[in-house]
């Protein structure tokens, strides 16, 4: 169906850009010189927006698109665009999984405290986060390019 190929490029790419662009480790304020600076108040959101507030560190947004991404990506399996079912669309239903479950990993051992993520997770997920959302960015690209052809 086209509403599932749609979703699954869309939250594929989104997902991926979650995990490429964690700012959680990698927050620095490198522009900040100790001096409060002057601004329009009505530029204070868009301001907001560069320094790092995106919408890509909201955590309900993160919830949502990993919680889509991974359920998109079970449903592709059985519905795929064009093709065979469960070797129709492969990759990005693998891709989708992946990150969708990633992010929804992340979202879980950061907001609670008794939430431990199992070893292998650890290892398989969270700690190749870049490379899943490098794949799944690929995934969701060329299953956007070649929406028919065999295992995309």
């Amino acid at each position: 169906m086209a509403q599932f190929y749609c979703l699954s490029v869309l939250l594929s790419v989104l997902c991926a850009l979650i995990l490429i662009y964690d700012q959680d480790e990698s927050s620095d304020d490198s522009f900040d010189d100790g001096e409060e600076k002057k601004s329009i108040p009505g530029i204070e959101k868009i301001q907001e927006g560069i320094a790092g507030e995106s919408l890509f560190s909201n955590q309900l947004f993160r919830l949502v698109c990993g919680a889509l991404c991974f359920v998109t990506g079970f449903v592709i399996f059985f519905v795929p665009y064009k093709g065979v079912s469960v070797i129709g669309d492969f990759i990005p239903a693998i891709a989708c999984l992946f990150s969708g479950a990633c992010v929804l990993l992340e979202y879980f051992e950061e907001k609670s405290d008794s939430f431990m993520t199992p070893e292998i997770l650890q290892t398989v997920l969270i700690s190749n986060k870049f490379y899943i959302g490098v794949a799944a960015l690929f995934a969701g690209v060329v299953h956007f390019v070649l929406p028919g052809a065999p295992l995309l």
